[in-house]
């Protein structure tokens, strides 16, 4: 599986830096850090398959139900795919959907969120869009059939906030769980 991961970031990283080679602000591009990457399946034999193929070579896994599907965000312990990503985000692909399978994104680590926005709206030429989905908040840009989630926070943070959800949901306290920024927190609810 790593080598068919790391051919498929290959192919990504061509394109994306065909894209960063066109943009205004290349600075800004070339200083997005690529922290992991997403990985989709056709159906949960696929996802589980692919989970028990990664799962000795990780040190931390988490999984999720989200939006009537399996994703799973796995640490590698002693390895790092091409680009220094360690992180992989193995996602079932959705009931019904007719999504492509296999590289489906890169997450870029974005600590310039108040700079993201200007310097995206000067590249008029990208097609760009803001995204949510349960605790986790991003900014795809889409290009060549794929895109690039630049992100404020890794994805770990938004793992944490999910298990800070449910452990305040046992122990019946009144938080709200936030991930955003660079990490997560809970804010009492008023």
């Amino acid at each position: 599986m790593f080598d068919t991961l790391n051919e498929a970031i290959d192919t990504y990283w061509v394109t994306w830096q065909e894209l960063v080679s066109h943009r205004k602000n290349k600075e800004f591009f070339e200083r997005l850090k690529p922290m992991s990457v997403g990985w989709k399946t056709t159906d949960l034999a696929e996802y589980e398959k692919l989970f028990d193929e990664l799962r000795d070579s990780c040190d931390q896994m988490h999984m999720a139900w989200l939006n009537n599907r399996w994703l799973a965000t796995l640490h590698l312990k002693d390895a790092k795919l091409h680009h220094g990503i360690e992180l992989i985000k193995l996602m079932q692909r959705r009931p019904n959907s007719t999504d492509a399978v296999g590289l489906d994104h890169l997450d870029f680590l974005d600590m310039e969120q108040t700079n993201t926005k200007a310097v995206l709206t000067e590249e008029t030429d990208l097609t760009w869009t803001d995204e949510k989905n349960g605790l986790c908040v991003w900014t795809s840009i889409w290009f060549s059939n794929t895109e690039a989630k630049l992100r404020s926070e890794t994805v770990l943070d938004v793992a944490i906030a999910e298990l800070l959800q449910v452990n305040n949901k046992l122990r019946g306290e009144k938080f709200k769980i936030v991930s955003e920024g660079t990490g997560v927190y809970a804010s009492e609810i008023e």
